[in-house]
Protein backbone atom coordinates (compact mmCIF):
# COMPACT_ATOMS: atom_id res chain seq x y z
CA UNK A 1 0.00 0.00 0.00
CA UNK A 2 1.40 3.36 -0.51
CA UNK A 3 2.54 5.53 2.36
CA UNK A 4 1.68 9.40 2.69
CA UNK A 5 3.44 11.93 5.71
CA UNK A 6 2.36 14.97 6.69
CA UNK A 7 4.92 17.37 7.60
CA UNK A 8 5.00 20.82 9.48
CA UNK A 9 7.72 23.05 8.33
CA UNK A 10 9.22 25.75 10.25
CA UNK A 11 12.02 29.08 9.11
CA UNK A 12 14.66 27.81 11.33
CA UNK A 13 18.43 27.78 9.78
CA UNK A 14 19.01 24.22 10.14
CA UNK A 15 15.21 22.39 10.14
CA UNK A 16 15.65 21.20 6.58
CA UNK A 17 17.95 18.53 7.30
CA UNK A 18 16.10 17.34 10.03
CA UNK A 19 13.07 16.95 7.56
CA UNK A 20 14.96 15.34 4.85
CA UNK A 21 16.17 13.07 7.28
CA UNK A 22 12.48 12.37 8.50
CA UNK A 23 11.14 11.28 4.77
CA UNK A 24 14.62 8.79 4.30
CA UNK A 25 13.22 7.59 7.38
CA UNK A 26 9.91 7.41 6.65
CA UNK A 27 10.00 6.24 2.97
CA UNK A 28 6.74 7.89 2.07
CA UNK A 29 4.96 7.69 -1.33
CA UNK A 30 3.28 11.44 -1.23
CA UNK A 31 3.85 14.76 1.26
CA UNK A 32 1.85 17.29 1.66
CA UNK A 33 3.71 20.14 3.67
CA UNK A 34 2.06 22.03 6.22
CA UNK A 35 3.55 25.63 5.33
CA UNK A 36 2.64 29.39 6.17
CA UNK A 37 3.40 32.27 3.81
CA UNK A 38 6.69 32.48 5.26
CA UNK A 39 7.81 29.19 6.18
CA UNK A 40 7.28 28.23 2.47
CA UNK A 41 10.48 29.81 1.55
CA UNK A 42 11.37 26.68 3.27
CA UNK A 43 11.01 24.15 0.81
CA UNK A 44 13.24 24.89 -1.35
CA UNK A 45 15.66 24.23 1.20
CA UNK A 46 14.76 20.90 2.37
CA UNK A 47 15.04 20.12 -1.77
CA UNK A 48 18.44 21.75 -1.91
CA UNK A 49 19.12 19.10 0.96
CA UNK A 50 17.62 16.08 0.33
CA UNK A 51 19.55 16.31 -3.03
CA UNK A 52 23.04 17.30 -1.48
CA UNK A 53 21.99 13.75 1.05
CA UNK A 54 20.80 11.76 -1.71
CA UNK A 55 17.71 11.82 -1.19
CA UNK A 56 14.79 11.42 -3.50
CA UNK A 57 11.76 13.61 -2.81
CA UNK A 58 8.64 11.99 -3.86
CA UNK A 59 5.63 14.45 -4.87
CA UNK A 60 4.19 16.35 -2.61
CA UNK A 61 2.08 19.48 -1.93
CA UNK A 62 1.51 22.33 0.29
CA UNK A 63 -1.37 23.09 2.83
CA UNK A 64 -1.03 26.34 4.09
CA UNK A 65 -2.16 27.29 7.57
CA UNK A 66 -2.89 31.65 7.88
CA UNK A 67 -1.56 31.81 11.00
CA UNK A 68 1.23 29.82 12.68
CA UNK A 69 -0.01 31.01 15.80
CA UNK A 70 -3.88 29.31 15.95
CA UNK A 71 -3.99 25.66 16.92
CA UNK A 72 -7.47 25.11 15.15
CA UNK A 73 -6.08 26.79 11.84
CA UNK A 74 -3.46 24.41 11.95
CA UNK A 75 -5.67 21.65 13.23
CA UNK A 76 -8.17 22.15 10.27
CA UNK A 77 -5.44 22.58 7.52
CA UNK A 78 -3.34 19.05 8.79
CA UNK A 79 -7.06 17.48 8.46
CA UNK A 80 -7.13 18.63 5.01
CA UNK A 81 -3.35 17.41 4.21
CA UNK A 82 -4.79 14.11 5.62
CA UNK A 83 -7.87 13.78 3.74
CA UNK A 84 -5.90 15.01 0.17
CA UNK A 85 -3.36 11.95 0.53
CA UNK A 86 -6.84 9.97 1.06
CA UNK A 87 -8.33 11.54 -2.38
CA UNK A 88 -4.98 9.51 -3.68
CA UNK A 89 -6.01 5.78 -2.10
CA UNK A 90 -3.43 6.25 0.96
CA UNK A 91 -5.32 5.37 4.03
CA UNK A 92 -4.89 6.77 7.38
CA UNK A 93 -3.19 3.92 9.03
CA UNK A 94 -0.64 4.53 6.31
CA UNK A 95 0.04 8.39 6.64
CA UNK A 96 2.77 9.46 9.05
CA UNK A 97 3.00 12.88 10.89
CA UNK A 98 5.96 14.60 11.47
CA UNK A 99 5.41 17.38 14.20
CA UNK A 100 9.08 18.26 14.60
CA UNK A 101 9.59 21.61 13.19
CA UNK A 102 7.43 24.87 13.31
CA UNK A 103 5.10 26.70 15.72
CA UNK A 104 3.84 25.35 18.72
CA UNK A 105 0.02 25.61 17.61
CA UNK A 106 1.43 24.26 14.55
CA UNK A 107 2.59 21.02 16.17
CA UNK A 108 -0.26 20.77 18.71
CA UNK A 109 -2.86 21.02 15.62
CA UNK A 110 -0.71 18.43 13.59
CA UNK A 111 -0.43 16.16 16.34
CA UNK A 112 -4.37 16.34 17.23
CA UNK A 113 -5.28 15.87 13.27
CA UNK A 114 -3.46 13.07 13.61
CA UNK A 115 -4.92 11.36 16.18
CA UNK A 116 -8.56 12.14 15.57
CA UNK A 117 -7.89 11.15 11.95
CA UNK A 118 -6.43 7.87 12.71
CA UNK A 119 -3.18 8.21 11.44
CA UNK A 120 -0.40 5.15 11.44
CA UNK A 121 2.56 7.15 12.91
CA UNK A 122 3.41 9.84 15.03
CA UNK A 123 7.25 10.99 14.40
CA UNK A 124 9.50 13.87 16.15
CA UNK A 125 13.07 14.23 15.45
CA UNK A 126 14.97 15.15 18.37
CA UNK A 127 18.94 15.30 19.37
CA UNK A 128 21.40 17.01 21.12
CA UNK A 129 20.42 21.15 20.82
CA UNK A 130 22.73 24.30 20.03
CA UNK A 131 22.30 27.01 22.13
CA UNK A 132 19.22 28.10 19.91
CA UNK A 133 17.43 25.34 20.95
CA UNK A 134 17.76 23.59 17.50
CA UNK A 135 19.01 19.71 17.11
CA UNK A 136 22.57 19.54 16.17
CA UNK A 137 23.24 18.40 12.82
CA UNK A 138 24.15 14.84 12.65
CA UNK A 139 22.40 13.90 16.32
CA UNK A 140 18.87 13.68 15.28
CA UNK A 141 16.85 10.41 16.75
CA UNK A 142 13.40 9.54 15.46
CA UNK A 143 10.66 9.18 18.41
CA UNK A 144 8.20 7.76 16.68
CA UNK A 145 4.61 6.17 18.13
CA UNK A 146 0.81 5.24 17.27
CA UNK A 147 -1.73 8.00 17.85
CA UNK A 148 -4.13 4.91 17.55
CA UNK A 149 -3.42 4.16 21.70
CA UNK A 150 -3.89 7.66 22.54
CA UNK A 151 -7.55 7.70 20.32
CA UNK A 152 -7.81 4.18 21.96
CA UNK A 153 -7.79 6.33 25.53
CA UNK A 154 -10.40 8.70 24.15
CA UNK A 155 -12.90 6.22 22.80
CA UNK A 156 -12.58 4.22 26.04
CA UNK A 157 -13.69 7.22 28.32
CA UNK A 158 -16.49 7.71 25.68
CA UNK A 159 -17.15 4.27 25.95
CA UNK A 160 -17.28 4.20 29.64
CA UNK A 161 -19.36 7.22 29.72
CA UNK A 162 -22.06 5.03 27.51
CA UNK A 163 -21.57 2.14 29.41
CA UNK A 164 -22.00 3.97 32.84
CA UNK A 165 -25.09 5.65 31.13
CA UNK A 166 -27.06 1.94 30.23
CA UNK A 167 -26.54 2.96 26.61
CA UNK A 168 -25.04 -0.83 26.25
CA UNK A 169 -25.40 -0.52 22.70
CA UNK A 170 -24.19 2.44 21.98
CA UNK A 171 -20.88 1.81 23.61
CA UNK A 172 -20.32 -1.66 21.90
CA UNK A 173 -20.93 0.11 18.44
CA UNK A 174 -18.41 3.33 19.20
CA UNK A 175 -15.87 0.06 20.28
CA UNK A 176 -16.35 -1.61 17.53
CA UNK A 177 -15.89 1.23 15.37
CA UNK A 178 -12.46 1.38 16.66
CA UNK A 179 -11.45 -1.93 16.76
CA UNK A 180 -13.23 -2.53 12.95
CA UNK A 181 -9.33 -1.81 11.46
CA UNK A 182 -7.44 -4.19 13.53
CA UNK A 183 -7.20 -7.46 12.81
CA UNK A 184 -9.19 -9.47 15.55
CA UNK A 185 -6.97 -12.03 16.97
CA UNK A 186 -4.57 -9.18 17.80
CA UNK A 187 -7.39 -7.07 19.53
CA UNK A 188 -6.69 -8.46 22.60
CA UNK A 189 -2.93 -7.74 22.62
CA UNK A 190 -3.24 -4.04 21.28
CA UNK A 191 -6.57 -2.87 22.99
CA UNK A 192 -7.44 -5.36 25.99
CA UNK A 193 -9.40 -2.74 27.96
CA UNK A 194 -11.36 -1.77 24.73
CA UNK A 195 -11.80 -5.67 23.90
CA UNK A 196 -12.74 -6.48 27.38
CA UNK A 197 -15.32 -3.64 27.68
CA UNK A 198 -16.89 -4.12 24.52
CA UNK A 199 -17.46 -7.95 25.66
CA UNK A 200 -18.63 -6.63 29.10
CA UNK A 201 -21.61 -4.18 26.95
CA UNK A 202 -22.74 -7.44 25.06
CA UNK A 203 -23.20 -9.32 28.24
CA UNK A 204 -25.02 -6.27 29.73
CA UNK A 205 -27.09 -5.30 26.66
CA UNK A 206 -28.40 -8.90 26.42
CA UNK A 207 -29.39 -8.91 30.20
CA UNK A 208 -30.90 -5.68 30.13
CA UNK A 209 -32.80 -6.82 27.52
CA UNK A 210 -34.18 -9.74 29.62
CA UNK A 211 -32.10 -11.92 26.87
CA UNK A 212 -30.81 -13.98 29.67
CA UNK A 213 -29.77 -17.26 27.62
CA UNK A 214 -27.36 -14.62 25.41
CA UNK A 215 -26.05 -12.71 28.49
CA UNK A 216 -24.96 -15.76 30.35
CA UNK A 217 -23.17 -16.53 27.24
CA UNK A 218 -21.33 -13.26 26.79
CA UNK A 219 -20.70 -12.82 30.47
CA UNK A 220 -18.77 -16.22 29.87
CA UNK A 221 -16.53 -14.99 27.50
CA UNK A 222 -15.26 -12.30 30.07
CA UNK A 223 -12.51 -13.50 31.98
CA UNK A 224 -11.43 -12.74 35.33
CA UNK A 225 -8.89 -10.37 34.49
CA UNK A 226 -11.49 -8.63 32.99
CA UNK A 227 -13.56 -9.04 35.61
CA UNK A 228 -11.19 -7.45 38.47
CA UNK A 229 -9.92 -4.76 35.69
CA UNK A 230 -13.30 -3.33 35.26
CA UNK A 231 -14.43 -4.36 38.73
CA UNK A 232 -12.32 -4.56 41.64
CA UNK A 233 -15.01 -4.74 44.28
CA UNK A 234 -16.25 -8.01 42.37
CA UNK A 235 -19.65 -6.63 41.65
CA UNK A 236 -19.23 -7.77 37.76
CA UNK A 237 -18.50 -11.41 39.10
CA UNK A 238 -21.81 -11.16 41.52
CA UNK A 239 -23.77 -9.86 38.15
CA UNK A 240 -22.42 -12.48 36.10
CA UNK A 241 -23.36 -15.35 38.99
CA UNK A 242 -27.00 -14.17 39.56
CA UNK A 243 -27.12 -13.97 35.42
CA UNK A 244 -26.33 -17.62 35.54
CA UNK A 245 -28.51 -18.74 37.99
CA UNK A 246 -31.48 -16.92 36.12
CA UNK A 247 -30.66 -18.35 32.81
CA UNK A 248 -30.10 -21.85 34.60
CA UNK A 249 -33.68 -21.88 36.11
CA UNK A 250 -35.30 -19.89 32.65
CA UNK A 251 -33.66 -23.30 30.43
CA UNK A 252 -35.58 -25.70 33.33
CA UNK A 253 -38.36 -28.00 32.20
CA UNK A 254 -40.45 -27.07 35.28
CA UNK A 255 -42.87 -24.16 35.27
CA UNK A 256 -42.18 -23.83 39.12
CA UNK A 257 -38.15 -23.66 38.14
CA UNK A 258 -38.88 -20.76 35.32
CA UNK A 259 -40.98 -18.68 36.95
CA UNK A 260 -39.05 -18.04 40.00
CA UNK A 261 -37.98 -15.14 42.62
CA UNK A 262 -35.08 -14.61 40.48
CA UNK A 263 -37.28 -13.68 37.39
CA UNK A 264 -39.35 -11.17 39.80
CA UNK A 265 -36.02 -9.40 40.85
CA UNK A 266 -34.34 -8.72 37.90
CA UNK A 267 -37.65 -7.09 36.05
CA UNK A 268 -38.51 -5.06 38.96
CA UNK A 269 -34.23 -4.18 38.78
CA UNK A 270 -34.94 -3.69 35.15
CA UNK A 271 -38.09 -1.44 35.88
CA UNK A 272 -36.28 0.73 38.36
CA UNK A 273 -33.49 1.71 35.65
CA UNK A 274 -35.80 2.68 33.44
CA UNK A 275 -37.41 4.74 36.20
CA UNK A 276 -33.93 6.43 36.46
CA UNK A 277 -33.50 7.29 33.25
CA UNK A 278 -36.99 8.58 32.89
CA UNK A 279 -38.48 6.35 30.76
CA UNK A 280 -41.88 5.82 32.42
CA UNK A 281 -43.78 3.85 29.44
CA UNK A 282 -40.73 1.33 29.23
CA UNK A 283 -40.99 1.18 33.10
CA UNK A 284 -44.78 1.19 33.45
CA UNK A 285 -44.66 -2.09 31.25
CA UNK A 286 -42.51 -3.72 33.13
CA UNK A 287 -43.98 -3.04 36.25
CA UNK A 288 -47.23 -4.52 34.64
CA UNK A 289 -45.86 -6.91 33.26
CA UNK A 290 -44.48 -7.68 37.06
CA UNK A 291 -47.68 -7.23 38.71
CA UNK A 292 -49.08 -10.23 36.51
CA UNK A 293 -46.18 -12.26 37.59
CA UNK A 294 -45.93 -11.69 41.34
CA UNK A 295 -50.30 -13.17 41.15
CA UNK A 296 -49.17 -15.95 38.98
CA UNK A 297 -45.71 -16.66 40.83
CA UNK A 298 -48.18 -16.72 44.01
CA UNK A 299 -50.91 -19.06 42.73
CA UNK A 300 -48.16 -21.76 41.70
CA UNK A 301 -45.89 -21.72 44.33
CA UNK A 302 -48.86 -21.30 46.99
CA UNK A 303 -51.86 -23.81 45.35
CA UNK A 304 -50.01 -25.18 42.20
CA UNK A 305 -52.59 -23.30 39.81
CA UNK A 306 -51.46 -22.04 36.70
CA UNK A 307 -53.12 -18.77 35.41
CA UNK A 308 -52.90 -20.10 31.57
CA UNK A 309 -54.62 -23.41 32.68
CA UNK A 310 -56.49 -23.24 35.86
CA UNK A 311 -57.84 -26.62 37.28
CA UNK A 312 -61.42 -25.70 38.52
CA UNK A 313 -61.38 -28.31 40.96
CA UNK A 314 -58.82 -25.84 43.10
CA UNK A 315 -60.88 -22.87 42.77
CA UNK A 316 -63.32 -22.15 45.69
CA UNK A 317 -66.69 -22.62 44.61
CA UNK A 318 -67.53 -18.86 44.60
CA UNK A 319 -65.17 -18.11 42.13
CA UNK A 320 -65.94 -20.91 39.63
CA UNK A 321 -68.19 -19.45 37.70
CA UNK A 322 -66.86 -16.13 37.15
CA UNK A 323 -63.17 -18.04 35.92
CA UNK A 324 -65.81 -20.55 33.45
CA UNK A 325 -66.03 -16.95 31.32
CA UNK A 326 -62.39 -17.43 30.60
CA UNK A 327 -62.32 -20.76 29.04
CA UNK A 328 -60.91 -20.88 25.63
CA UNK A 329 -62.16 -22.95 22.19
CA UNK A 330 -59.68 -25.58 23.29
CA UNK A 331 -60.84 -25.63 26.88
CA UNK A 332 -58.37 -24.37 28.96
CA UNK A 333 -59.30 -21.71 31.53
CA UNK A 334 -56.77 -19.01 30.94
CA UNK A 335 -56.97 -15.82 33.55
CA UNK A 336 -55.67 -12.09 33.03
CA UNK A 337 -54.52 -10.57 36.11
CA UNK A 338 -57.58 -9.22 37.42
CA UNK A 339 -59.07 -12.34 38.18
CA UNK A 340 -55.65 -13.47 39.22
CA UNK A 341 -55.77 -11.36 41.64
CA UNK A 342 -59.38 -11.80 42.72
CA UNK A 343 -58.65 -15.93 42.55
CA UNK A 344 -56.14 -14.71 45.42
CA UNK A 345 -58.41 -13.17 47.60
CA UNK A 346 -60.67 -15.68 47.08
CA UNK A 347 -58.56 -18.10 48.54
CA UNK A 348 -57.62 -15.99 51.67
CA UNK A 349 -54.15 -15.12 50.31
CA UNK A 350 -52.49 -11.82 51.74
CA UNK A 351 -51.52 -10.63 48.16
CA UNK A 352 -54.76 -11.38 46.55
CA UNK A 353 -56.12 -9.03 49.95
CA UNK A 354 -54.22 -6.36 47.83
CA UNK A 355 -56.65 -6.15 45.29
CA UNK A 356 -59.40 -4.84 47.63
CA UNK A 357 -56.87 -1.87 48.69
CA UNK A 358 -57.71 1.08 45.93
CA UNK A 359 -54.15 1.43 46.22
CA UNK A 360 -53.24 -1.56 43.70
CA UNK A 361 -56.32 -0.76 41.53
CA UNK A 362 -56.07 2.71 41.31
CA UNK A 363 -52.60 2.58 39.81
CA UNK A 364 -53.85 -0.12 37.49
CA UNK A 365 -56.37 1.91 36.42
CA UNK A 366 -53.88 5.02 35.89
CA UNK A 367 -51.67 2.51 33.54
CA UNK A 368 -54.98 1.04 32.05
CA UNK A 369 -56.04 4.64 30.74
CA UNK A 370 -52.53 5.87 29.40
CA UNK A 371 -51.50 5.69 26.11
CA UNK A 372 -49.64 2.92 26.51
CA UNK A 373 -52.72 0.50 27.46
CA UNK A 374 -56.19 1.80 26.46
CA UNK A 375 -56.47 4.82 26.73
CA UNK A 376 -55.14 8.65 25.59
CA UNK A 377 -53.42 9.94 28.62
CA UNK A 378 -49.97 10.57 28.62
CA UNK A 379 -47.43 8.00 30.35
CA UNK A 380 -45.75 10.53 33.45
CA UNK A 381 -43.55 10.15 36.08
CA UNK A 382 -47.03 10.06 38.70
CA UNK A 383 -48.51 7.38 36.63
CA UNK A 384 -44.87 5.01 36.72
CA UNK A 385 -44.41 6.07 40.60
CA UNK A 386 -47.57 5.38 41.62
CA UNK A 387 -47.57 1.98 40.08
CA UNK A 388 -44.26 1.10 41.25
CA UNK A 389 -45.10 2.16 44.43
CA UNK A 390 -48.48 -0.04 44.80
CA UNK A 391 -46.34 -2.76 43.77
CA UNK A 392 -43.38 -2.88 45.69
CA UNK A 393 -45.10 -4.78 49.48
CA UNK A 394 -46.68 -6.69 47.18
CA UNK A 395 -42.74 -7.92 45.52
CA UNK A 396 -41.51 -8.01 49.21
CA UNK A 397 -44.45 -9.79 50.36
CA UNK A 398 -43.02 -12.90 47.85
CA UNK A 399 -39.62 -12.43 47.86
CA UNK A 400 -38.51 -11.18 51.57
CA UNK A 401 -34.77 -10.74 50.52
CA UNK A 402 -35.44 -8.53 47.93
CA UNK A 403 -32.88 -6.15 49.24
CA UNK A 404 -30.29 -8.27 49.15
CA UNK A 405 -31.07 -10.13 46.04
CA UNK A 406 -31.23 -6.13 43.98
CA UNK A 407 -27.46 -5.84 45.25
CA UNK A 408 -26.98 -8.87 42.93
CA UNK A 409 -28.69 -6.87 40.62
CA UNK A 410 -26.93 -3.49 40.72
CA UNK A 411 -25.19 -2.68 37.42
CA UNK A 412 -21.47 -1.83 37.99
CA UNK A 413 -20.45 1.86 37.64
CA UNK A 414 -16.71 1.67 35.68
CA UNK A 415 -13.70 4.09 35.90
CA UNK A 416 -11.61 4.46 32.33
Amino acid sequence: MPKGMVITVGVGRGIEHAIALSIRNSHPDQIVFLVTEQSAKTLERIEEEAKGLGITLPPYETELIRDENDAELAYEAAVSAIRKLGEKDIAPSDITVDYTTGSKPMSAGALYAAIMEGCGGIVYVTGERDENGRVISGTERFLTFAPTRLLARRFLTEAVRLFNAWQFTAAKQLIDEFLQPFPKDKVPELFPDLDGLGKLCAAYQAWDSFDHIAAQKAFDGVDRKTMERWSPDGQIARNKGWVNKLARKLQSDKPTERLCEELLVDLWANALRRLDEGRFIDAVARLYRLAELIAQFRLLRQFEIDTSDVEMGKVPENMREKLENYRDERGKVKIPLRASYELLEALGDEVGKAWAQPKLRDALSARNNSIAAHGLEPVTGEVAYKLKEAIEPLLNSVVPNLQQCLQETEFPNLSP
